[in-house]
């Protein structure tokens, strides 16, 4: 099989593929659940951590 064959056939696989994928539609109840949305801040401690945030940053670059 020469290279242009194989590039050919390859690219013609990986657009099949990738035009498979994109019009399957996949139900949101196949997601996998993420309990990561508990772990974040809210809105209201939003200002607090951006604070900590600038006093790590600064304290980061004093130290350098």
């Amino acid at each position: 099989m020469s290279i242009r064959n194989f590039i050919g056939a390859s690219s013609a696989l990986l657009l099949a593929w990738l035009g498979a994928t994109y019009f399957h539609k996949v139900p949101a109840e196949r997601y996998p659940k993420q309990d990561r949305l508990s772990s974040l801040p809210s809105a209201k401690d939003g200002a607090d951590s951006g604070k900590a945030i600038a006093s790590a940053s600064s304290t980061e670059a004093k130290s350098r």
